[in-house]
């Protein structure tokens, strides 16, 4: 099953690099007919996810209504991985191969709701995004494991795939930010679906080359994961999940008559704080591939807390009076204390 989805994750790189950036995007809307999709991140069901994922944001697409708003050339979160991933590519390869020494996670909640709600910046000036460069970590793997003859054409593959999905990542760099935060957190969505697309190219050859280690090149793999506690903090405090929704409601006075749309976005905040807290990993996992693999797991909850919280918002502000959602629009919170 991960053969066929591996070629057709292939066919799909192939058919988006021939496409526009990724950051056409921006206009996705998705409706409350999509909140609360099931469970993605088991690994029997990945490849299922992204197509179903695809299909989504295709259809999503179509249905785009001719008058919806374009996006504004200002700067939000300006190196937000949420809405430039080729940015955290060098930590996610980090946390793949040695997650001793790998970054804090930067797609959790407080990082969601920051890209979503940051301030508008004076600065126009798009952002750089250029591909990265794989031969450190590939010389790396190879000073690590000293692979064979016979091994390496593994590692050649390897680091084309690491090659290709970082430039990949660089070009669905978006040529602008959204200014408002249900538009921003659709980007966010359209950005950690190619994110997991680059990583799924990944899979296939890190499996093979994995396979074809023996003992004792895979207890270098198991050394650097017995050097590293859990990869990443694991938890939200509740004063971080709250935060958000209170500034909202603080800024907007809603009336008696929206407080029940106050309580929907409540609940969908802490929900999609509580997906992402379950799918945060408690341990590091011993071979690259297993830690890849709870990596696309994350993202989906990612993917899943920043649908949660764009339809919810949607449907908080379809609900708000001119004067309100001018406040709305105003506002910057942040999930950090």
């Amino acid at each position: 099953m991960r053969n066929i989805g591996a070629y057709i994750v292939v066919g799909a790189f192939a058919a988006l690099l021939s496409s526009p950036t990724p950051s056409a995007a921006f206009g996705l809307h998705l409706g409350p007919l999509h909140f609360g999709l099931p469970f993605f991140g088991h690994s029997r069901h990945r490849h299922h996810a992204a197509l179903h994922r695809s299909r989504i944001y295709d259809r999503a697409v179509a249905e785009r209504p001719s008058g919806a708003r374009s996006s504004e050339p200002v700067h939000a979160a300006d190196n937000s991985a949420l809405l430039y991933p080729s940015h955290a590519l060098p930590g996610l390869y980090d946390e793949i191969f040695w997650p001793a020494r790998s970054a804090s996670w930067p797609f959790g909640y407080d990082a969601i709701v920051d890209s979503a709600f940051a301030k508008k910046s004076t600065d126009a000036t798009p952002q750089v995004c250029q591909p990265g460069d794989p031969n450190a970590v590939v010389g790396r793997i190879r000073a690590e494991t000293k692979p064979s003859d016979a091994q390496m054409p593994l590692v050649e593959k390897l680091a084309q795939a690491l090659g290709t999905a970082s430039g990949y990542l660089a070009q669905a760099c978006p040529k602008a930010i959204p200014p408002q935060a249900v538009e921003r957190l659709q980007l966010m969505q359209a950005q950690i679906q190619t994110l997991s697309m680059a990583l799924d190219l990944i899979r296939p050859p890190l499996q093979q080359f994995e396979q074809s280690l023996n003992a004792d090149q895979r207890s270098h793999f198991a050394a650097f994961a017995s050097e590293s506690a859990a990869a990443g903090a694991c938890g939200t405090p509740q004063a971080a999940v709250d935060r958000p929704v209170a500034e909202i409601e603080q800024r907007v006075a809603p009336s008696e008559d929206q407080r029940g749309a106050v309580a929907d976005l409540k609940q969908a905040f802490a929900g999609a704080a509580s997906d992402l807290d379950a799918h945060c990993p408690k341990s590091s996992l011993a071979m690259p591939l297993a830690r890849l693999e709870a990596m696309e797991s994350r993202l989906d909850a990612s993917w899943r807390a920043a649908l949660a919280m764009q339809v919810a918002l949607a449907q908080f502000q379809s609900k708000l009076t001119e004067q309100q959602r001018a406040r709305f629009d105003a506002l910057a919170v942040t999930a950090a204390q």
